[in-house]
């Protein structure tokens, strides 16, 4: 497994290389893309790429997939923050976004370089707290070192914002309306100890919060959930709810839905998906919307008042 192109892909100096780079948000110089698994570090290398913008996957243990091949990418581990923090700043990156889902590391010191041992206390104190601290604490390592963090939205212009309105041809019912609202509350108040961005409730019960497991096994976990477990609720019923908590920082960890979340949420027996309009993400809405038509699932964007949650803040 070799490592392709030891510096980022570079901007065309001619006009149509400005061009394309303005349907690209990010720095002008090389952005550093954390690439986990999902569809959405690929998105983003593609839509670089496209602007002829420079940009380099760093890839860490378990998260290579075969598209990364094809993109400037180079493999590190978090015991070599040494050789990170040297080779973003020999490509001269100016920015770093994180992107995808991946696992807490499992840091062995015995294997650290000076750099690492120098932050270690500080990393292992990170990996003690709750997803949004950790990750704050671990992309503030990165800005101490000049570099600018993104979102995966100020990269791709926003295209990937969930609209106002349903996506699809099915739209909530009444019933489903009121689940929405049920769980989105959920969240909010689940938010101060560190739970997940999804629930799951369906005509007025609970059925499932995702916690440390992600969306996908949660949905999986309730697609396993024995019949009497949902006499009050039987299928298909109840919504997926995935919104932001309240005060999350969106560069950093932006709820996400797309096709492998309607396949998933059709195997758990659900009749739609909602996230908040603009802040919620969904890739491949075209595909998204198309599986969800033909599962007969509706996706929603809703509103904060959808929601009831112009009241909460």
């Amino acid at each position: 497994m070799s490592e392709r192109a030891a510096t980022p892909v570079p901007v065309e100096a001619d006009g149509a290389g400005e061009e394309r780079a303005s349907v690209c948000g990010g720095p002008s110089g090389p952005l550093a893309i954390v690439a986990g698994r999902g569809a959405l570090p690929r998105a983003l290398a593609e839509a670089r790429a496209k602007a002829g913008m420079p940009y380099l996957l760093v890839v860490f243990a378990e998260c290579f997939e075969p598209w990364m091949a094809d993109h400037p990418h180079q493999h590190h581990r978090f015991e070599k923050a040494g050789r990170l923090f040297a080779a973003l700043a020999e490509v001269g990156a100016e920015g770093i976004v994180f992107a995808g889902a991946m696992n807490r590391p499992r840091l062995r010191p015995w294997a650290a370089d000076w750099t690492a041992l120098s932050i270690l206390p500080r990393a292992l104190a990170l990996l003690a707290r709750g997803d949004d601290a950790m990750l704050r604490g671990f992309a503030a390592l990165f800005e101490d070192r000049g570099l600018r963090l993104y979102g995966a939205q100020q990269v791709l212009g926003g295209s990937l914002a969930l609209p106002a309105g349903v996506i699809g041809k099915h739209s909530p019912s009444a019933r489903a309306r009121a689940d929405a609202v049920a769980a989105a509350a959920i969240v909010t108040a689940l938010a101060p100890h560190e739970v997940g961005q999804g629930a799951v409730v369906a005509n007025g019960l609970c059925l499932a919060v995702e916690a440390v497991e992600g969306t996908d096994l949660m949905l999986a976990r309730l697609a396993d959930l024995p019949p009497a477990r949902r006499r009050r609720a039987p299928p298909p019923s109840g919504v997926l709810v995935k919104i932001p908590k309240p005060a999350q920082d969106l560069r950093l960890d932006t709820p996400t839905i797309g096709p492998q979340t309607v396949r998933a949420a059709a195997a758990a027996g659900l009749s739609g998906i909602v996230g908040l309009a603009g802040a919620t993400q969904v890739l491949d809405r075209a595909e998204t919307a198309a599986l969800a038509d033909a599962q007969g699932l509706f996706v929603w964007g809703a509103t904060a008042a959808d929601l009831g949650l112009e009241a909460a803040a």
